[in-house]
């Protein structure tokens, strides 16, 4: 089906599901606007399953949070679509927290409450990391370099220099490398859970990215995370308009060539028909489908793109700045067992975490105590969610008899698959490892064989990774201004996480969709967004910083910042970690 349309919107994830929804609201009774999707589902990195027997704990091997306190845009998107929140635990109810949190680094055991203590952590710190936790020694650091560096600007932090070098030029780990010891290091990535956070990205983004620790308060969506690009997408197609309802929301169509040329209509959107089954998608034996447009909206990751043939993508600027940000693997194992056996060890929620390959595990819940909730005692773990280095190990894995489970005591009426058909299937040998990795890090020699799991791998096309980190070496303050619209003269956008400022959550990919709706194609202020976080979208005005070599002013009036004790510290205090 060949179609005409004002506006094309490619990517059913949910920056692209957000800007259907907003021009359509907007521009929809006059404009012709269309969502197209390569697979069957709309979410992209956001991914909820439901397992057999726990109808309401979640899986959500994508995307699986949002911090209310930090991410404004999907908290109000969130409260003015009126979808159902809970809370996202790190820990025990109040007064333990996540002070329980299991911590199994170099062979031995530590509770979270214990990280600051050099006499138990198994690393040979040097004398001025010693008492410090994985946070608050990047804190230490942070301030060591230039005091206060979180609370500036973008375009203050990218105007320090460190040892002569502007800081944006450092990779983290490069930076690292003069400020901390090799073991100080080491402490920060095996304890911190994510490979990614001390990653070789730009140093003016990691430096500060102590934006949560266990302590922090998270919301996800009761009925799953994805939940919020598929309303998103569901209302676009409801809502009236110019466009056919019918002819909307295009599932199993992946762009593989823009065609530039004149005329009204200047772009031919050319699309391979795909087929999704068992969560599989693949190629479809069919004529490509060509769609002429005015406007495009690439709502896509760096990979995404890069799979696109387009005279667009030779253009100078473009070439040289996509592969500004890297492409971050990741992994989620989740496993399913018929009774919560981690609440003896006094773990309710949030995570344990180790230098083994499973890097981290979460407590995700069990089906009896969820609000409206069957009365099993089945109960679902996230047991490994790991990243970067640790993908390979659970890659070399995949091949082998498929995981079959077994059929649990308690499970609702009519299920046939207790292992769900997904684009990758567990295997023996990998729930196996996982199990046993898990048993490790819960100083346990043996625990129950799960019933069910599922697994996501994020390095694959057409995703590539799960997220993306700046690189070094790139001015980000200009690339995220001029990535939404890259080629003067073109009306083809770029919107989503990759190249925004939130890399990693969904808050950095509506960030950039709505600052790009409202500056290129002249949407209003939605007023469900107050003021201040409207004003908030970019982090710098475009289309940059300009001058980095001015002096960067601070105002401290009675030494108010400077005595902060994250910058001053107490010596005599020990920082207790959290």
């Amino acid at each position: 089906m060949n179609m005409d349309l004002d506006i094309a919107v490619v990517g059913g994830g949910v920056s692209g599901a957000y800007c259907a929804w907003r021009l359509q609201q907007e521009q929809g009774a006059d404009a012709r606007i269309a969502l197209f999707e390569y697979s069957d589902r709309i979410g992209g990195r956001l991914f909820t399953v439901t397992l057999p027997g726990m109808p309401n704990v979640k899986a959500e091997i994508g995307g699986m949070r949002y911090i209310p306190s930090q991410h404004p845009v999907v908290t109000n998107l969130i409260n003015h679509l009126k979808l159902p929140t809970k809370d996202f635990p790190m820990g025990a109810p109040a007064p333990v927290g996540s002070n329980c949190n299991i911590f199994y680094l170099r062979g031995k055991h530590l509770r979270l409450h214990e990280l600051a203590d050099p006499n138990k952590v198994p690393y040979n710190l040097a004398w001025s990391e010693r008492g410090l936790g994985p946070t608050n020694l990047q804190v230490r650091v942070m301030n060591n370099i230039y005091p206060n560096f979180a609370n500036l600007s973008l375009c203050d932090q990218m105007k320090i220099k460190v040892f002569g070098k502007p800081i944006w030029q450092y990779g983290f780990w490069d930076l690292m490398y003069r400020v901390l010891s090799n073991e100080g290091y080491q402490f920060m990535k095996d304890a911190g859970g994510y490979d990614a956070n001390v990653a070789n990205a730009s140093a003016v983004t990691q430096l500060p990215a102590t934006e949560y620790n266990d302590e922090t308060q998270f919301l996800t969506l009761r009925d799953g995370y994805d939940q919020l690009p598929i309303t998103l997408a569901e209302r676009f197609r409801k809502m009236p308009g110019r466009q056919a309802q019918k002819n909307r929301v295009q599932m199993n169509h992946r762009l593989s060539e823009i065609i530039i040329g004149s005329g009204e209509y200047r772009y031919t959107l050319v699309f391979e028909p795909t087929v999704t089954q068992d969560r599989k998608t693949v190629a479809k034996a069919a004529e490509p489908v060509k769609v002429r447009a005015k406007k495009i909206i690439l709502a896509m990751p760096r990979r995404s793109l890069e799979l696109i043939k387009s005279d667009f993508f030779e253009d100078s600027w473009l070439k040289e700045n996509i592969g500004s940000v890297l492409i971050q693997s990741a992994f989620k194992l989740c496993l399913a067992y018929e009774r919560p056996w981690w609440r003896a060890l006094g773990l309710v929620a949030g995570r344990s975490v180790t230098d083994l390959p499973i890097r981290q595990t979460y407590y995700f819940g069990t089906e009896a105590e969820q609000e409206g909730g069957l009365p099993f005692m089945n109960s679902l773990l996230m047991a490994s969610y790991n990243d970067i280095s640790t993908v390979p190990f659970w890659k070399g894995l995949e091949d082998g008899p498929e995981f079959k489970g077994y059929r649990p005591s308690c499970i609702e009426p009519g299920v046939t698959d207790i292992v769900p058909r997904m684009e990758f299937q567990p295997t023996d040998e990998m729930v196996y490892v996982a199990n046993k990795q898990v048993a490790q890090v819960h100083a346990l020699p043996e625990i129950p064989k799960p019933y069910s799991a599922v697994y996501h791998t994020w390095n694959e096309d057409p995703y590539g990774g799960g997220w993306h980190e700046w690189k070094a070496n790139y001015r980000l303050d200009q690339i995220m201004c001029r990535m939404r619209k890259p080629v003067a003269g073109e009306d083809i956008h770029i919107v989503g996480e990759a190249y925004s400022y939130g890399q990693g959550w969904v808050e950095g990919a509506l960030d950039t969709a709505e600052s790009t709706l409202q500056e290129f194609f002249g949407l209003r202020k939605p007023s469900w967004l107050p003021k201040k976080d409207n004003a908030a979208l970019l982090p710098n005005p475009c289309p940059g910083c300009g001058d980095l070599d001015d002096c960067v002013e601070f105002k401290d009036p009675g030494g108010k910042i400077l005595n902060d004790p994250s910058i001053t510290p107490n010596c005599l205090q020990q920082i207790q970690e959290g």
